[in-house]
């Protein structure tokens, strides 16, 4: 289990820097029943919110 929550956390974090999605829908996409248990599952593995990896991975568009 701990390779399958690794490949989907890692999937979310492209999503967030490559889409404008809410993360809302990234954490239903991954399969997370709430945005709560997404960005606690998230911040346990990055040691960052997924709102705080959004704003620091943003590029600006051009």
């Amino acid at each position: 289990m701990d390779f399958v929550r690794e490949v989907r956390l890692r999937n979310a974090a492209r999503l967030l820097r490559q889409t404008r999605e809410p993360i809302k829908t990234i954490a239903a996409r991954m399969g997370y029943a709430s945005r709560s248990n997404f960005s606690h599952a998230f911040k346990e593995f990055f040691r960052i919110t997924p709102a705080e990896y959004r704003a620091a991975e943003s590029v600006p568009e051009r």
